[in-house]
Protein backbone atom coordinates (compact mmCIF):
# COMPACT_ATOMS: atom_id res chain seq x y z
CA UNK A 1 0.00 0.00 0.00
CA UNK A 2 3.01 2.09 0.54
CA UNK A 3 3.99 2.40 -3.29
CA UNK A 4 -0.17 3.17 -4.00
CA UNK A 5 0.38 6.01 -1.24
CA UNK A 6 3.44 7.06 -2.60
CA UNK A 7 2.18 7.22 -6.41
CA UNK A 8 -0.86 9.04 -4.82
CA UNK A 9 1.12 11.67 -3.15
CA UNK A 10 3.16 12.31 -6.33
CA UNK A 11 0.20 12.67 -8.88
CA UNK A 12 -0.87 15.17 -6.06
CA UNK A 13 1.44 17.35 -6.06
CA UNK A 14 1.77 16.98 -9.87
CA UNK A 15 -1.40 18.36 -10.29
CA UNK A 16 -0.61 21.04 -7.40
CA UNK A 17 2.20 22.51 -8.52
CA UNK A 18 2.03 21.60 -12.50
CA UNK A 19 3.58 24.52 -14.29
CA UNK A 20 0.57 25.06 -16.62
CA UNK A 21 -1.50 26.39 -13.98
CA UNK A 22 -4.46 23.93 -13.19
CA UNK A 23 -7.41 24.51 -11.70
CA UNK A 24 -6.31 22.46 -8.46
CA UNK A 25 -3.30 24.73 -8.56
CA UNK A 26 -5.27 27.94 -8.93
CA UNK A 27 -7.50 27.16 -6.30
CA UNK A 28 -4.91 26.11 -4.10
CA UNK A 29 -2.71 29.64 -4.64
CA UNK A 30 -6.15 31.36 -3.83
CA UNK A 31 -6.36 29.27 -0.63
CA UNK A 32 -3.18 30.24 0.29
CA UNK A 33 -3.76 34.20 -0.48
CA UNK A 34 -6.81 33.86 1.32
CA UNK A 35 -5.47 32.26 4.45
CA UNK A 36 -2.66 34.70 4.41
CA UNK A 37 -4.98 37.38 4.51
CA UNK A 38 -7.10 35.84 6.82
CA UNK A 39 -4.12 35.71 9.40
CA UNK A 40 -2.44 39.38 8.35
CA UNK A 41 -5.23 41.47 8.06
CA UNK A 42 -8.26 40.19 9.06
CA UNK A 43 -7.17 38.13 12.16
CA UNK A 44 -5.08 41.46 13.71
CA UNK A 45 -7.65 43.72 13.02
CA UNK A 46 -10.30 41.34 15.13
CA UNK A 47 -7.62 41.13 17.83
CA UNK A 48 -7.43 44.95 17.61
CA UNK A 49 -11.61 45.05 17.75
CA UNK A 50 -11.23 42.95 20.63
CA UNK A 51 -9.10 44.20 22.62
CA UNK A 52 -10.85 47.83 22.35
CA UNK A 53 -13.93 46.37 22.79
CA UNK A 54 -12.76 44.59 26.07
CA UNK A 55 -10.85 47.71 27.24
CA UNK A 56 -14.04 50.07 26.83
CA UNK A 57 -16.58 47.34 28.49
CA UNK A 58 -14.14 46.29 31.38
CA UNK A 59 -11.17 48.04 31.79
CA UNK A 60 -12.16 51.84 31.66
CA UNK A 61 -15.16 51.19 33.85
CA UNK A 62 -13.24 49.29 36.32
CA UNK A 63 -10.81 52.36 36.32
CA UNK A 64 -13.79 54.65 36.85
CA UNK A 65 -15.17 53.03 39.70
CA UNK A 66 -11.42 52.82 41.11
CA UNK A 67 -10.86 56.31 41.39
CA UNK A 68 -14.37 57.21 42.30
CA UNK A 69 -14.53 54.99 45.39
CA UNK A 70 -10.21 55.00 46.49
CA UNK A 71 -11.06 58.46 48.27
CA UNK A 72 -13.48 56.84 50.66
CA UNK A 73 -11.92 54.11 51.48
CA UNK A 74 -10.03 56.20 54.44
CA UNK A 75 -12.82 57.90 55.34
CA UNK A 76 -15.20 54.30 55.45
CA UNK A 77 -12.23 53.52 58.32
CA UNK A 78 -12.34 56.30 60.12
CA UNK A 79 -16.29 56.52 60.20
CA UNK A 80 -15.72 52.64 61.66
CA UNK A 81 -13.71 54.01 64.22
CA UNK A 82 -15.89 56.82 65.33
CA UNK A 83 -19.12 54.46 65.42
CA UNK A 84 -17.46 51.96 67.90
CA UNK A 85 -16.64 55.33 69.97
CA UNK A 86 -20.08 56.43 69.84
CA UNK A 87 -21.30 52.96 70.46
CA UNK A 88 -18.77 52.95 73.49
CA UNK A 89 -20.13 55.73 74.88
CA UNK A 90 -23.32 54.89 74.63
CA UNK A 91 -22.72 51.75 76.53
CA UNK A 92 -20.62 54.03 79.49
CA UNK A 93 -24.13 56.79 79.35
CA UNK A 94 -26.29 53.13 79.26
CA UNK A 95 -24.54 51.84 82.29
CA UNK A 96 -24.26 55.23 84.63
CA UNK A 97 -28.01 55.93 83.91
CA UNK A 98 -28.84 52.35 85.17
CA UNK A 99 -26.59 52.79 88.41
CA UNK A 100 -28.19 56.37 89.18
CA UNK A 101 -31.40 54.30 88.94
CA UNK A 102 -30.35 51.54 91.37
CA UNK A 103 -28.79 53.95 93.92
CA UNK A 104 -32.34 55.89 93.69
CA UNK A 105 -34.20 52.96 94.08
CA UNK A 106 -32.10 52.15 97.22
CA UNK A 107 -32.80 55.63 99.33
Amino acid sequence: MSNRTEELDRLLDNIVNSPNGTEASKTLEEIENNQSYILDIQLKKLLRLHDDSFKNKCVLPANDMLERYTPYLGRAEVLQKEAELVDRDLRIIEMAYQLIKKNRELK
